[in-house]
């Protein structure tokens, strides 16, 4: 006996909106990652300067990594407790886990990165690495 293929349908609807309305971020339905910091990249000849906006994110939670010419910016941004018996009227902050990576024009010093948090907003600089070419020596191989 087959179902009919309106009540497998009606069915769906209903699991598709418990979901968005009670139990994950609107966003989650249509992205893998809903959500990722907005960043500014601003670039000169030997530095960069990235400023990504943080807003609810705690200097805690942020991870900052290089990689050659990948700057990778991770963290998670937790929701805040409401009241019990409290539930959305609206929600459109994505809160969980996010992960940003930038690639950069040149290969980078790693000794040259700072990082600053303040007010919701990281600002990391990074100084390109050294592009004087050194002297390969050049040796003789017996015959």
């Amino acid at each position: 006996m087959s179902q009919d293929p309106y009540e497998i349908a009606q069915r769906e609807i209903e699991r598709l909106w418990r979901d968005l309305v009670y139990h994950r971020h609107p966003g989650t339905h249509f992205a893998e990652q809903p959500w990722v910091p907005p960043v500014d990249v601003v670039v000169t000849d030997d530095r960069v300067r990235v400023i990504a906006e943080m807003a609810g994110v705690p200097r805690q939670a942020v991870h900052v990594r290089l990689r050659g010419r990948i700057l990778e910016i991770s963290g998670r941004r937790v929701a805040p407790q409401g009241p019990d018996g409290a539930h959305y009227h609206r929600a459109e902050i994505y809160f969980g886990e996010f992960r940003r990576s930038i690639e950069l024009p040149w290969e980078a010093d790693e000794t040259g990165i700072e990082a600053v948090f303040s007010d919701g907003m990281l600002e990391i600089r990074i100084r390109a690495a050294s592009a004087a070419p050194s002297n390969v020596p050049i040796g003789e191989r017996a015959v």
